[in-house]
């Protein structure tokens, strides 16, 4: 049996599919590419291959059809309908296997430092240092009066102090869009930071929510009350341009907004006009409507935004963890079990 992965993969996985599984496996990572395969050599790799593990490869019907020992594809994304075309697959009796919640833990932590780094000027600060607004001749004693030293950056209406203050956190009201398994875990890192949550998640029950200490809303009075609004819903029919002119008109002029899911969720002009009236207070955001965001878009020259190139999701160990439960599950489908995570389960039949 022949794999071809060209997801980034776990070396430790890898060796399960050669060693435990009996594959010959080929190997080729995104990560050691430019970016995805060129079409043609994608169409050429998959000729001989009967299992085909991805990450971002557009796996269309074509490829589908021109893989014809094709009998497994497993997608190491939490939406594997983004990049292969699930009818076709389901047409030629193919299981998608896919591992969702890999990145939830790592989303959720970088949720946090987004909210952090706007809420108290990190970033901000950390730029105006390096370009040399908040830089000068040191001075060894800046206080006066006093039984020691305390060198400080200056305490006057122009100093870093007074212009980069920013609210703490404890007693502050979060609002998470979204209750899934990045929403959850955003909420389990909430308890030491002394705020109450609101959640809004039509498809959670209030009971559950209740198991994060979160308090289930509908999503105009999540955000009417929330001093912070974080969102962690996929793309769907339902979910695209969920927030825009009327919903962020709803928010605090002292609220802060978060988007680590998917730009297509919000009406990014809408959110940018509220950041340029003062409408809320600040964003962050890892997300756009186009990426790479232009290096021209006004969001680059707000202050009051934090802006990464999508990055939640890019911690160390979820590579570790998709190559993990693709493996299991692979494993489980050919010993003739039910696999956690599939697609299309009408192809298990």
């Amino acid at each position: 049996m022949k794999a071809l992965v060209t997801a980034n993969f776990d070396q430790g996985a890898l060796s399960r599919l050669r060693d435990e599984l009996d594959m010959e496996v080929e190997y080729a990572p995104i990560a050691e590419r430019d970016g995805r395969l060129a079409e043609d050599e994608f169409h050429e790799l998959v000729q001989d291959v009967d299992v085909l593990v991805v990450g971002y490869e557009g796996v269309s019907a074509s490829i589908i059809d021109d893989a014809e020992h094709l009998t497994l594809i497993a997608c190491a994304r939490g939406g594997p309908d983004a990049n292969i075309d699930i009818d076709a697959a389901t047409e030629r009796d193919i299981p998608v296997l896919y591992a969702p919640g890999r990145n939830a833990v790592s989303v959720a932590d970088f949720t946090w430092g987004e909210i952090l780094s706007a809420m108290r000027n990190i970033v901000h600060a950390h730029h105006l240092l390096h370009t040399g607004t908040y830089t000068g001749s040191p001075r060894a004693d800046a206080a006066s009066g006093g039984n020691r030293e305390d060198v400080t950056w200056g305490m006057g209406q122009d100093s870093p102090y007074v212009r980069l203050k920013g609210p703490e956190l404890a007693g502050k009201t979060v609002g998470i869009v979204g209750m899934g398994a990045v929403g959850r875990e955003v909420a389990k890192r909430a308890q030491g930071f002394g705020v109450d949550l609101l959640g809004f998640d039509p498809y959670i029950d209030a009971e559950s929510m209740a198991e994060y200490d979160t308090e289930k809303v509908e999503l105009d009075d999540l955000l009417g009350r929330s001093d912070v609004v974080t969102v962690h819903v996929p793309v769907t029919d339902s979910t695209r341009g969920l927030l825009g002119h009327e919903e962020f008109e709803l928010m605090s002029e002292s609220a802060y907004f978060i988007n680590n899911a998917r730009g297509a969720i919000i009406d990014q002009d809408a959110l940018l006009e509220q950041l340029q009236s003062g409408g809320i207070r600040g964003a962050a955001l890892d997300v756009y409507d186009m990426e790479p965001i232009p290096d021209d878009h006004p969001l680059l020259d707000l202050d009051n935004v934090v802006t990464t190139p999508h990055l939640a999701g890019a911690a160390e160990e979820v590579i570790e963890r998709h190559s993990t439960m693709l493996v299991d599950d692979i494993e489980a489908l050919l010993a003739g079990d039910r696999p956690t995570h599939v697609a299309n389960e009408e192809t298990l039949s």
